[in-house]
């Protein structure tokens, strides 16, 4: 779309899950090395994308979520700065975020902003950009940014670099549930600290299980960060706990935390679920699996 000499692109970033989190060794930089399965979602922000014109000074980034402060910091700028450096246009971006990934939720919405400032600018400006070029830039930015600039399920290793893709065919119903408190994920991390190590789940039989939907996910998955969480956050756990009375095919908390989701098989379930936590006071999102064929078949980026 081109109006008034400003270009400008709609793109969409992906909310993710993590199946099982195993935190690993501290890396000598202060950061662990994870291994986790990362699923998209359809939950999404949208991100306009525009070039603006040649006598701006600088780049700009807002978002319509009030309780979040955009500053020269956030990850949207690191991304287009990373850019710039790496590609030396002197064009300048405005990035406009519509906010539906909860913060402070272990949906990873900073880090599918990011990615989709990447991807964003460099179609924009025409950019000769390979994949690993944008898994460099990525890496600087954050750890879930490299996954993130690809959307397709996969176990993600190490620092996130490390990334093995895989296919599934479900697609039933997932309900996200959070409190209206978030979770730092660096305060979670610090919190992990003090426990120690704690037992680790198979990541492959976490995978295997989840492929098959062979109903054993429940006892074979872990998040090392839940109990941390739990303890910073108790109406987390009472969430939790709430959530697994209910008949529902497998809860667990997303990454740091402080959401909560289910997979329910059952579509009047999941609305029945959906309403009844929102009364609650709760933040809810009924979502499913991000389907990248079926996005394809609308032209959308």
């Amino acid at each position: 779309i081109e109006i008034y000499n400003i270009i400008t692109m709609i793109v969409k970033a992906h909310a993710k899950i993590n199946l099982g989190l195993n935190v690993l060794d501290k890396r000598d930089d202060g950061y662990h090395n994870l291994e986790t399965i990362m699923l998209p979602l359809s939950l999404h922000d949208s991100l306009d994308i525009s070039i603006l014109p040649n006598n701006d000074s600088d780049d700009f980034v807002t978002c319509d979520e009030c309780s979040l402060k955009i500053n020269k910091y956030n990850l949207c700028h690191k991304a287009i700065d990373a850019l710039r450096e790496k590609f030396k246009f002197k064009q300048k971006i405005r990035i406009d975020i519509h906010k539906s990934i909860f913060i402070q939720s272990g949906l990873g919405g900073g880090s599918a902003d990011a990615a989709a400032t990447i991807k964003g600018v460099a179609k924009l400006l025409k950019l000769n950009i390979t994949d690993q070029d944008m898994i460099d830039i990525a890496i600087k930015i954050g750890s879930d940014v490299p996954w993130a600039i690809f959307e397709k399920p996969a176990i993600v290793e190490s620092k996130g670099n490390k990334i093995n893709f895989f296919e599934h065919n479900n697609n039933f119903n997932m309900l996200i549930i959070q409190p209206h408190f978030g979770l730092s994920t660096v305060e979670v991390f610090h919190e992990y600290d003090k426990f120690g190590p704690l037992p680790h789940c198979d990541i492959q039989a976490v995978k295997s299980s989840f492929i098959n939907d062979d109903g054993k996910l429940n006892e074979l998955c872990i998040n090392n960060l839940q109990e941390p969480a739990f303890k910073m956050l108790p109406q987390l756990k009472e969430l939790y706990d709430l959530v697994k009375k209910e008949n529902v095919d497998f809860v667990s908390m997303t990454g740091a935390g402080s959401a909560i989701y289910c997979f329910i098989k059952d579509k009047k379930m999941s609305k029945k679920l959906e309403d009844k936590y929102y009364k609650l006071g709760y933040n809810v999102e009924l979502t499913t699996f991000f389907n990248e064929k079926e996005e394809k078949k609308h032209h959308l980026f």
